[in-house]
């Protein structure tokens, strides 16, 4: 228990006492302050029991996904919804270090990720409060915000109280970074799909170039019997040919050659920009993308093995899950390619895998997945030098090209406890002065 906490107990007592003391000794004045101290101390703790009551606390989160290095806004708004006044209200928001709140408040937390966004305000009976901050995105993840601390009370501060506001923990969604791959071509091993082909080998029905006259040969199933009724000739319908590529990106979440030896966050991060910048280039292509990779998501339901797909997310949900991604591999990667290779592998896909170890394990597998008609490809990402390729698998080393600074984490800009001198009037002026944050309130 604090000593504020045992002093707000003893205002009571203290006035009850002086009360006595007054008519023990007959004493006007001394019975008058008593008398009134007790009221004013009573008044005072019905206050501070209604001071959070029917307080709405809620955020205003941008709902898309964000890359790191964006800049956002976030909006706080703080609602007193009852016809007693708040004559002063500190608010302490949790805020992982993932995103850095710029010109604001900031105060070590219980947490080591995260700190905590500090602001002072008052708030008339039936009045909103509205707070704008500008957010930068530092690291890839999702990233939660909340809960909030509310402190509060009577006007004098006699006795102050604490709830925590949670409202739902809102996240934002952080893509990792990617670098440009104009220069990567992807091979095919199948010759029929979605993409226009340069050699004819096959005709895609789904892709009609026009009319041409027919020629002894030719199946009937294409003759277009209305242009022949119409033109009284026989015409035939003619179609592009094209190719279906799949490419799946394998992804290794190992950094070393034990998974019981820990990672190295530098490592990862090569990894997970390679597989993003990788399956970026590869969409953009015109091929269908899929992801595999051994990562614990950060957020349930996150699917780590996507095969490929032709839906609009599909791109999304591969950067998602690279988002996602934690430092813990449950499994071998190698172990998981084989056993989802049947489903999560189309015949003929293109295989690209990105490691910081690519293992002898790994590199077998990879020549079994060739060896069964499936184009494959080893990007090494690792700080030694890159394993030599084998029969049907090169292996590129392209550690330095994914190699992207990791940004520091915010430092706190205030002491983690709140101050406690307060001028109620100027509460809100000396917040503009400062330029905190884009702050407007108004009646409800």
């Amino acid at each position: 228990m604090t000593r504020k906490e045992i002093l707000s107990g003893l205002w009571e007592s203290l006035f009850i006492i002086l009360t006595l003391v007054g008519l023990a000794l007959a004493s006007p004045f001394i019975l008058i302050v008593g008398v009134f101290g007790f009221i004013i101390v009573v008044g005072a703790r019905i206050w501070s029991r209604l001071s959070l009551e029917d307080v709405q606390y809620e955020r205003d989160l941008p709902e898309h996904p964000m890359f790191v290095g964006d800049e956002f806004e976030i909006e706080l708004r703080i609602t007193n919804a009852k016809p007693l006044p708040i004559p002063w209200l500190r608010i302490a928001d949790t805020i992982p270090i993932g995103l850095e709140v710029k010109d604001a408040q900031m105060a070590r937390s219980n947490s080591r990720a995260a700190l905590e966004l500090r602001e002072s305000i008052s708030l008339a009976w039936y009045e909103r409060v509205r707070l704008r901050y500008t957010v930068k995105a530092l690291r890839r993840g999702y990233h939660q915000i909340g809960p909030a601390l509310f402190d509060s009370g009577d006007l004098f501060g006699m006795f102050p109280r604490s709830e925590t506001m949670a409202p739902p923990r809102d996240g934002i969604l952080v893509y990792p970074l990617t670098v440009d791959l104009t220069d990567l071509e992807m091979p095919s091993g199948r010759p029929i799909g979605d993409n226009l082909a340069s050699t004819a080998l096959w005709d895609d029905p789904n892709r009609p170039r026009g009319l041409r006259e027919y020629v002894p040969g030719d199946p009937i199933k294409t003759i277009d019997w209305k242009a022949t009724a119409r033109r009284r000739e026989v015409f035939v319908r003619t179609f592009d040919p094209s190719v279906t590529q799949y490419a799946v990106v394998v992804m290794d979440v190992a950094t070393t050659d034990y998974l019981f030896t820990g990672y190295s966050p530098r490592m990862l991060e090569r990894a997970i920009v390679g597989a993003a910048s990788i399956a970026t280039r590869v969409a953009e292509l015109g091929h269908r993308v899929g992801l595999v990779t051994n990562g614990v998501a950060l957020r349930p339901n996150t699917q780590m093995v996507i095969p490929p797909s032709a839906r609009p997310g599909q791109l999304g949900s591969i950067m998602e899950a690279l988002a996602m991604i934690r430092p813990v591999a449950p499994e071998r990667i190698e172990r998981l390619l084989e056993r989802e290779a049947s489903w999560a592998v189309p015949f003929g896909a293109t295989v690209v895998i990105v490691s910081a170890v690519m293992s002898k394990g790994l590199l077998d597998v990879a020549d079994r997945l060739a060896a069964s008609g499936h184009p494959t490809r080893a990007i090494y990402v690792g700080r030694e030098e890159a394993p030599e390729s084998t029969g049907r698998v090169p292996v590129v080393n392209m550690g330095d090209r994914f190699d992207l600074p990791i940004p520091h984490a915010p430092l706190p800009t205030v002491d983690s406890g709140f101050s406690d001198d307060f001028d109620g009037h100027s509460i809100e002026d000396a917040r503009l002065e400062r330029g905190e944050a884009s702050f407007e309130r108004w009646r409800i």
